[in-house]
């Protein structure tokens, strides 16, 4: 038999490849080895039969902001975190980027613990704090010394490929104090070893102004490659120009010419509805939409397809948010010839889930309901062309929000 397995009778939606139709995917030895109309049954050893208008074929969703270093950090003490596949194959999503749950204290972990067992892609940015979410409190840097460029050094020479890319946080006392000196230190350290620079903006107990001032400064700061994670934030420090706010900062949008990629990364925490209306209305769109899922956030909705499904309530399409979470987020990590498409020869992750219709209740982080007719449910996931069911979800009652 010519196929592995067939995905036979699915609404293929690839934005990036601009497919949009009933097609049939064959799949042999992991890769994609054909795309077409009506594949014979009998030509593979096993087939998914995709059923329902409302349910659809994508090319394997990339979450580009998500906490997995699920036993680096200590029960009680650090942040906690999800395993890569719980975060990952069991959510509908076949490669998610660790955006710095930990640094270069328990970096090590990823190598020898999590990425071994770990079906999901993992691509793991390193925190520029030493000890990041291991240690209680929200600051990552505790203490301006926990910027070590020597150690960050000798991690990089000793695990060759392991760092994808360097986490900051703009947020915590040092930052608000010494903000100038961490942002020149950090982008330092990434340019330094030629990898791409993720911060998070959003500082819930920063002074405005002061906020807004390190953010112009970091925005300034990043060159072709970086990202700016948390688009939407509600927090001091967001892209919106607090002295009007409904007007963003003028270097968010020149920071995007220059080649940043604009993240929402939602979570619990850092999403607020009102923003993302406004910046919707302004035409300052996300270019990627990723999760920020923890253990916490996880048994509260938290998710790439929840994201999704809320940029659906926003306004934005399905063709939208697929491409924010394919094509978009693969060339945001430099891997635009590998994900985030369904083409010929690529490896085969497929990503396969519902469209439910109803009237559904969602949160934004300051706890403001709103809703949305369109939920996003897993229904299977294909990783290097093998097959992956949802897991039961992240509410006690499954997966979709509860209806409104």
């Amino acid at each position: 038999m010519p196929y592995d397995l067939l995905i036979k009778g699915g609404h293929l939606l690839d934005p990036g490849q601009g497919l949009d139709g009933v097609m049939d995917i064959g799949i042999a030895d992991g890769k994609i080895a054909a795309i077409q109309a009506d594949i014979p049954a009998h030509e593979a050893a096993r087939v998914v039969q995709v059923k329902g208008d409302n349910r659809y074929v994508t090319p394997g969703l990339i979450d580009l902001h998500t906490h997995v270093a699920h036993g680096a950090t200590t029960a009680g003490v650090g942040m906690g975190a999800v395993t890569p596949d719980i975060g990952g194959v069991h959510s509908g999503v076949t490669t998610v980027v660790d955006g710095g749950s930990v640094g270069v204290a328990q970096v090590g972990v990823f190598r020898h613990h999590i990425l071994p067992t770990a079906k999901t892609r993992v691509l793991v940015y390193l925190n520029i704090g030493s000890y990041a979410h291991s240690m209680p409190g929200l600051a990552d840097v505790a203490r301006i010394d926990d910027i070590d460029e020597k150690a960050i050094a000798a991690c990089v020479e000793a695990n060759p490929g392991l760092l994808s890319g360097i986490k900051l946080r703009l947020v915590g006392p040092v930052v608000r104090e010494r903000g100038e000196e961490v942002i020149r230190r950090t982008k330092a350290i990434a340019a330094e070893h030629k990898i791409p620079l993720m911060v998070h903006f959003g500082d819930g107990g920063g002074d405005p102004q002061r906020m807004a001032e390190l953010t112009r400064l970091m925005l300034n700061t990043f060159t072709e490659g970086d990202i700016l994670t948390h688009l939407c934030t509600p927090h001091p420090g967001g892209m919106m120009d607090p002295t009007s706010g409904n007007k963003e900062l003028p270097e968010v949008r020149e920071a995007r010419e220059r080649g940043v990629t604009l993240d929402s990364a939602l979570g619990r925490g850092n999403f607020g509805i009102a923003v993302a209306r406004i910046q919707a209305d302004l035409g300052l769109t996300p270019d990627t939409t990723s999760s920020d899922v923890t253990l916490g956030g996880r048994s509260r909705g938290v998710g790439l397809l929840d994201s999704m499904s809320k940029f659906m309530a926003v306004g934005y399409s399905l063709s939208d948010v697929v491409r924010m979470a394919s094509v978009n987020a693969a060339k945001a990590i430099g891997l635009q010839n590998e994900v985030g498409a369904l083409a010929v020869g690529r490896e085969a992750d497929i990503s396969i889930f519902d469209v439910a219709n109803g009237k559904w209740k969602f949160y934004d982080t300051k706890e403001v309901p709103f809703t949305g007719e369109k939920a996003l449910v897993p229904v299977q996931t294909v990783r290097a062309g093998e097959l992956y069911s949802p897991d039961w979800g992240p509410y006690p009652w499954g997966w979709l929000p509860a209806e409104a």
